[in-house]
Protein backbone atom coordinates (compact mmCIF):
# COMPACT_ATOMS: atom_id res chain seq x y z
CA UNK A 1 0.00 0.00 0.00
CA UNK A 2 2.53 2.43 1.21
CA UNK A 3 5.09 1.15 -1.11
CA UNK A 4 3.03 1.92 -4.03
CA UNK A 5 2.34 5.40 -3.06
CA UNK A 6 5.92 5.80 -2.34
CA UNK A 7 7.03 4.19 -5.43
CA UNK A 8 4.86 6.47 -7.39
CA UNK A 9 6.19 9.44 -5.50
CA UNK A 10 9.71 8.10 -5.48
CA UNK A 11 9.55 7.78 -9.22
CA UNK A 12 11.26 11.04 -10.23
CA UNK A 13 9.46 14.07 -11.60
CA UNK A 14 6.33 14.14 -13.75
CA UNK A 15 8.28 15.11 -16.86
CA UNK A 16 10.66 12.19 -16.37
CA UNK A 17 7.78 9.78 -15.82
CA UNK A 18 6.01 10.90 -18.97
CA UNK A 19 9.12 9.93 -20.90
CA UNK A 20 8.77 6.33 -19.69
CA UNK A 21 6.86 4.18 -22.15
CA UNK A 22 5.06 2.40 -19.32
CA UNK A 23 3.30 5.61 -18.21
CA UNK A 24 0.18 6.69 -20.09
CA UNK A 25 -1.63 10.03 -19.76
CA UNK A 26 -5.34 9.26 -19.99
CA UNK A 27 -6.45 12.86 -19.70
CA UNK A 28 -4.94 16.10 -18.51
CA UNK A 29 -4.08 15.57 -14.85
CA UNK A 30 -4.56 11.77 -14.86
CA UNK A 31 -1.68 9.42 -15.64
CA UNK A 32 -1.26 5.70 -15.02
CA UNK A 33 1.87 3.58 -15.11
CA UNK A 34 3.46 0.29 -14.16
CA UNK A 35 6.55 1.16 -12.11
CA UNK A 36 9.22 -1.42 -11.26
CA UNK A 37 12.68 -1.71 -9.74
CA UNK A 38 14.13 -1.48 -13.24
CA UNK A 39 12.67 2.02 -13.60
CA UNK A 40 14.79 3.14 -10.63
CA UNK A 41 18.09 1.84 -11.95
CA UNK A 42 19.00 5.18 -13.50
CA UNK A 43 18.38 6.91 -10.16
CA UNK A 44 20.75 7.34 -7.26
CA UNK A 45 18.77 5.56 -4.57
CA UNK A 46 21.52 6.29 -2.01
CA UNK A 47 20.44 9.92 -1.99
CA UNK A 48 17.03 11.34 -1.03
CA UNK A 49 14.60 11.27 -3.95
CA UNK A 50 12.34 14.22 -4.68
CA UNK A 51 8.63 13.64 -5.08
CA UNK A 52 6.11 15.43 -7.23
CA UNK A 53 3.91 17.73 -5.17
CA UNK A 54 1.39 18.50 -7.90
CA UNK A 55 -0.24 15.08 -7.86
CA UNK A 56 -2.00 12.72 -5.50
CA UNK A 57 -0.48 9.27 -5.93
CA UNK A 58 -2.41 6.02 -5.66
CA UNK A 59 -0.42 2.80 -5.65
CA UNK A 60 -1.10 -0.92 -5.79
CA UNK A 61 1.92 -3.04 -4.92
CA UNK A 62 1.76 -6.04 -7.26
CA UNK A 63 4.88 -8.01 -6.32
CA UNK A 64 8.17 -7.85 -4.41
CA UNK A 65 9.05 -5.59 -1.49
CA UNK A 66 9.63 -1.86 -1.14
CA UNK A 67 10.80 0.11 1.87
CA UNK A 68 11.38 3.83 2.33
CA UNK A 69 10.95 6.69 4.79
CA UNK A 70 9.39 10.08 4.25
CA UNK A 71 8.79 12.76 6.85
CA UNK A 72 9.69 10.29 9.66
CA UNK A 73 7.12 7.79 8.34
CA UNK A 74 8.30 4.27 7.56
CA UNK A 75 6.93 2.67 4.43
CA UNK A 76 7.16 -1.11 4.16
CA UNK A 77 5.22 -2.55 1.28
CA UNK A 78 4.63 -6.07 0.04
CA UNK A 79 2.39 -7.65 -2.56
CA UNK A 80 -1.26 -6.73 -2.02
CA UNK A 81 -0.57 -3.42 -0.27
CA UNK A 82 -2.25 -0.25 -1.52
CA UNK A 83 -1.88 3.38 -0.59
CA UNK A 84 -2.84 6.91 -1.48
CA UNK A 85 -0.74 9.93 -0.60
CA UNK A 86 0.18 13.52 -1.20
CA UNK A 87 3.89 14.16 -0.62
CA UNK A 88 3.78 17.97 -0.61
CA UNK A 89 7.40 18.10 -1.78
CA UNK A 90 8.76 15.84 0.97
CA UNK A 91 11.94 13.87 0.18
CA UNK A 92 11.88 10.06 0.02
CA UNK A 93 14.69 7.93 1.38
CA UNK A 94 14.73 4.51 -0.25
CA UNK A 95 15.96 1.83 2.15
CA UNK A 96 15.16 -1.39 0.34
CA UNK A 97 13.54 -2.27 -2.96
CA UNK A 98 13.58 -5.85 -4.14
CA UNK A 99 12.21 -6.85 -7.51
CA UNK A 100 8.95 -4.98 -7.00
CA UNK A 101 6.24 -4.00 -9.44
CA UNK A 102 3.70 -1.30 -8.72
CA UNK A 103 0.64 0.16 -10.42
CA UNK A 104 0.71 3.91 -9.94
CA UNK A 105 -2.03 6.40 -10.69
CA UNK A 106 -1.09 10.07 -10.57
CA UNK A 107 -4.00 12.49 -10.44
CA UNK A 108 -4.17 16.20 -9.79
CA UNK A 109 -6.30 17.12 -6.76
CA UNK A 110 -8.82 19.06 -8.86
CA UNK A 111 -9.26 16.12 -11.23
CA UNK A 112 -9.73 13.66 -8.37
CA UNK A 113 -12.28 16.03 -6.84
CA UNK A 114 -14.25 16.17 -10.09
CA UNK A 115 -14.16 12.38 -10.44
CA UNK A 116 -14.85 11.28 -6.87
CA UNK A 117 -15.60 14.27 -4.65
CA UNK A 118 -14.99 14.51 -0.92
CA UNK A 119 -17.41 11.79 0.15
CA UNK A 120 -15.41 9.00 -1.47
CA UNK A 121 -11.90 10.42 -1.11
CA UNK A 122 -12.24 11.73 2.43
CA UNK A 123 -10.21 14.79 1.37
CA UNK A 124 -11.29 18.34 2.13
CA UNK A 125 -10.47 20.02 -1.17
CA UNK A 126 -11.48 23.43 0.16
CA UNK A 127 -8.42 23.45 2.42
CA UNK A 128 -4.82 23.70 1.24
CA UNK A 129 -3.46 20.24 0.50
CA UNK A 130 -1.15 18.90 3.20
CA UNK A 131 1.09 15.85 3.41
CA UNK A 132 -0.77 12.58 4.01
CA UNK A 133 -0.42 8.86 3.38
CA UNK A 134 -3.21 6.32 3.76
CA UNK A 135 -2.65 2.62 3.42
CA UNK A 136 -4.63 -0.59 3.26
CA UNK A 137 -4.96 -4.01 1.68
CA UNK A 138 -6.37 -4.71 -1.75
CA UNK A 139 -9.85 -6.17 -2.13
CA UNK A 140 -11.22 -8.75 -4.54
CA UNK A 141 -12.89 -6.01 -6.60
CA UNK A 142 -9.61 -4.12 -6.80
CA UNK A 143 -7.69 -7.22 -7.88
CA UNK A 144 -10.20 -7.88 -10.66
CA UNK A 145 -9.93 -4.29 -11.90
CA UNK A 146 -6.14 -4.45 -11.59
CA UNK A 147 -6.00 -7.55 -13.82
CA UNK A 148 -7.96 -5.74 -16.54
CA UNK A 149 -5.65 -2.72 -16.33
CA UNK A 150 -2.47 -4.80 -16.59
CA UNK A 151 -3.91 -6.71 -19.54
CA UNK A 152 -4.79 -3.48 -21.35
CA UNK A 153 -1.45 -1.81 -20.59
CA UNK A 154 0.65 -4.75 -21.71
CA UNK A 155 -1.13 -5.19 -25.05
CA UNK A 156 0.86 -4.07 -28.05
CA UNK A 157 -2.14 -2.19 -29.37
CA UNK A 158 -3.42 0.15 -26.67
CA UNK A 159 -7.14 0.93 -26.29
CA UNK A 160 -7.32 4.32 -24.50
CA UNK A 161 -11.09 4.29 -23.92
CA UNK A 162 -11.06 0.80 -22.41
CA UNK A 163 -8.06 1.65 -20.25
CA UNK A 164 -9.66 4.90 -19.10
CA UNK A 165 -12.83 3.03 -18.16
CA UNK A 166 -10.86 0.35 -16.29
CA UNK A 167 -8.91 3.02 -14.38
CA UNK A 168 -12.09 4.79 -13.28
CA UNK A 169 -13.53 1.51 -12.00
CA UNK A 170 -10.29 0.76 -10.20
CA UNK A 171 -10.22 4.25 -8.67
CA UNK A 172 -13.63 3.69 -7.14
CA UNK A 173 -12.64 0.43 -5.44
CA UNK A 174 -9.26 1.82 -4.34
CA UNK A 175 -10.82 4.87 -2.70
CA UNK A 176 -13.69 2.89 -1.24
CA UNK A 177 -11.28 0.38 0.32
CA UNK A 178 -9.13 3.10 1.86
CA UNK A 179 -12.20 4.96 3.11
CA UNK A 180 -13.39 1.83 4.93
CA UNK A 181 -9.91 1.16 6.32
CA UNK A 182 -9.47 4.72 7.58
CA UNK A 183 -12.93 4.69 9.18
CA UNK A 184 -12.18 1.54 11.15
CA UNK A 185 -8.76 2.81 12.18
CA UNK A 186 -10.43 5.97 13.48
CA UNK A 187 -11.87 3.92 16.34
CA UNK A 188 -9.66 3.11 19.31
CA UNK A 189 -9.49 -0.42 20.74
CA UNK A 190 -11.55 0.73 23.73
CA UNK A 191 -14.22 2.25 21.49
CA UNK A 192 -14.43 -0.93 19.42
CA UNK A 193 -14.98 -2.97 22.59
CA UNK A 194 -17.71 -0.57 23.70
CA UNK A 195 -19.44 -0.87 20.34
CA UNK A 196 -19.31 -4.68 20.45
CA UNK A 197 -20.96 -4.54 23.88
CA UNK A 198 -23.52 -2.10 22.49
CA UNK A 199 -24.38 -4.54 19.69
CA UNK A 200 -24.77 -7.40 22.19
CA UNK A 201 -27.09 -5.28 24.34
CA UNK A 202 -29.04 -4.17 21.28
CA UNK A 203 -29.74 -7.74 20.18
CA UNK A 204 -30.29 -9.24 23.63
CA UNK A 205 -34.07 -8.68 23.41
CA UNK A 206 -35.47 -8.53 19.89
CA UNK A 207 -38.95 -7.70 21.16
CA UNK A 208 -37.90 -4.33 22.54
CA UNK A 209 -35.15 -2.17 21.09
CA UNK A 210 -33.40 0.21 23.49
CA UNK A 211 -33.26 3.87 22.53
CA UNK A 212 -29.98 5.34 21.29
CA UNK A 213 -29.77 7.33 24.54
CA UNK A 214 -30.24 4.20 26.67
CA UNK A 215 -27.71 2.20 24.68
CA UNK A 216 -25.14 5.01 24.76
CA UNK A 217 -25.51 5.36 28.53
CA UNK A 218 -25.17 1.60 29.04
CA UNK A 219 -21.81 1.35 27.25
CA UNK A 220 -20.45 4.76 28.26
CA UNK A 221 -20.24 6.66 24.96
CA UNK A 222 -22.08 9.71 23.69
CA UNK A 223 -24.92 9.22 21.23
CA UNK A 224 -23.08 10.75 18.27
CA UNK A 225 -20.06 8.48 18.77
CA UNK A 226 -22.36 5.46 19.15
CA UNK A 227 -24.21 6.07 15.89
CA UNK A 228 -21.15 7.00 13.85
CA UNK A 229 -18.91 4.33 15.36
CA UNK A 230 -21.55 1.61 14.97
CA UNK A 231 -21.87 2.36 11.25
CA UNK A 232 -18.09 2.44 10.79
CA UNK A 233 -17.43 -0.81 12.66
CA UNK A 234 -20.40 -2.92 11.56
CA UNK A 235 -21.29 -1.28 8.24
CA UNK A 236 -24.90 -0.60 9.23
CA UNK A 237 -26.90 1.70 11.46
CA UNK A 238 -28.05 0.72 14.95
CA UNK A 239 -31.71 0.49 13.90
CA UNK A 240 -30.95 -1.41 10.65
CA UNK A 241 -28.90 -3.95 12.60
CA UNK A 242 -31.73 -4.49 15.08
CA UNK A 243 -34.34 -4.87 12.34
CA UNK A 244 -32.24 -7.31 10.33
CA UNK A 245 -31.75 -9.60 13.33
CA UNK A 246 -35.38 -9.18 14.31
CA UNK A 247 -36.54 -10.37 10.89
CA UNK A 248 -34.10 -13.30 10.95
CA UNK A 249 -35.67 -14.34 14.24
CA UNK A 250 -39.12 -13.87 12.70
CA UNK A 251 -38.25 -16.32 9.95
CA UNK A 252 -37.28 -18.91 12.55
CA UNK A 253 -40.44 -18.35 14.59
CA UNK A 254 -42.67 -18.73 11.54
CA UNK A 255 -41.60 -22.35 11.27
CA UNK A 256 -43.56 -23.12 14.45
CA UNK A 257 -45.95 -20.18 14.97
CA UNK A 258 -48.51 -18.30 12.92
CA UNK A 259 -48.00 -14.70 11.80
CA UNK A 260 -49.87 -13.13 14.73
CA UNK A 261 -47.99 -15.18 17.33
CA UNK A 262 -44.67 -14.34 15.67
CA UNK A 263 -45.46 -10.63 15.55
CA UNK A 264 -46.48 -10.56 19.22
CA UNK A 265 -43.38 -12.51 20.26
CA UNK A 266 -41.24 -9.85 18.58
CA UNK A 267 -43.02 -6.98 20.28
CA UNK A 268 -45.31 -5.83 17.47
CA UNK A 269 -48.74 -4.61 18.52
CA UNK A 270 -49.69 -3.88 14.90
CA UNK A 271 -49.58 -6.94 12.60
CA UNK A 272 -49.45 -4.79 9.46
CA UNK A 273 -46.31 -3.07 10.71
CA UNK A 274 -44.70 -6.47 11.19
CA UNK A 275 -45.77 -7.59 7.71
CA UNK A 276 -44.33 -4.44 6.16
CA UNK A 277 -40.99 -4.88 7.94
CA UNK A 278 -40.81 -8.56 6.99
CA UNK A 279 -41.59 -7.85 3.36
CA UNK A 280 -38.94 -5.13 3.25
CA UNK A 281 -36.37 -7.65 4.49
CA UNK A 282 -37.31 -10.70 2.44
CA UNK A 283 -39.49 -9.45 -0.41
CA UNK A 284 -42.48 -11.60 0.60
CA UNK A 285 -45.26 -11.29 3.17
CA UNK A 286 -44.85 -13.39 6.34
CA UNK A 287 -47.95 -15.50 5.66
CA UNK A 288 -46.52 -16.51 2.25
CA UNK A 289 -43.17 -17.24 3.81
CA UNK A 290 -44.84 -19.40 6.45
CA UNK A 291 -46.66 -21.44 3.79
CA UNK A 292 -43.33 -22.10 2.06
CA UNK A 293 -41.68 -23.02 5.35
CA UNK A 294 -44.51 -25.41 6.27
CA UNK A 295 -44.41 -27.03 2.84
CA UNK A 296 -40.65 -27.56 3.13
CA UNK A 297 -41.09 -28.97 6.63
CA UNK A 298 -43.78 -31.45 5.56
CA UNK A 299 -41.84 -32.44 2.45
CA UNK A 300 -38.75 -33.15 4.53
CA UNK A 301 -40.79 -35.27 6.91
CA UNK A 302 -42.23 -37.20 3.97
CA UNK A 303 -38.75 -37.78 2.57
CA UNK A 304 -37.62 -39.10 5.95
CA UNK A 305 -40.69 -41.31 6.26
CA UNK A 306 -42.05 -39.41 9.26
CA UNK A 307 -45.83 -39.08 9.54
CA UNK A 308 -47.07 -35.98 11.28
Amino acid sequence: MLAEDEQGCVGSSMSEQNEMSNFIELQTGLTVGLFSRADMEHMDTKSPLPSNKDYIHLNHFIQGHFSATVKDKNLNCDSGYINMGFSDGEMFHVEDSDDFCNLEIMVRPEVLHSLAGEELTGINFDKEMEFFIRQGRSSQQMNSALSRIISLMTQQLKHPLLLHSAILEYLYWHLNTLKTTVSKEFLSTREKRQLVVAKDCLLSDLSCAPTIAELAKTVGVNQCKLKKGFKELFGTSVYACFQEERMKRAMELLKHHNVTETAVALGYSNISHFSTAFRKQYGVLPNNARRELMYDFKFNQYELGINS
